[in-house]
């Protein structure tokens, strides 16, 4: 059993992860609020909540993927790169209207 994952999927793993953590530490530091409004509510239920809704979702996507990547590795790899890009852009993209608006 081949259990590798693709450098695309720890890399949108790792974004995701350092996503919460800064989103944690800023919210609790009153520096920012969460901009989706289906994580803010996760996050009215406490920081726990909010880390586990994070890793599960991302966990989620990535476990998909990475079960359709034998079938078709280069369409996979190009939609976890796609979804890194969004990813990076939505959240800066994000971050400088919140806070330069």
């Amino acid at each position: 059993m081949n259990i590798a994952i693709s450098r695309e999927s720890v890399g949108l793993f790792a974004i995701c992860m350092v996503d919460m953590a800064l989103t944690v530490l800023l919210v609790a530091m009153g520096l920012a609020t969460e901009a989706n409004p289906l994580m803010a509510k996760c996050l009215e239920h406490g920081y726990l909540t909010f880390c586990l809704v994070k890793i599960f979702t991302a966990l989620l996507a990535i476990i998909a993927a990475e079960r359709y990547r034998p079938r078709n590795p280069l369409f996979t790899k190009r939609l976890l790169q796609s979804a890194i890009g969004l990813y990076l852009t939505l959240y800066f993209g994000i971050m400088l209207a919140v806070n330069l608006g």
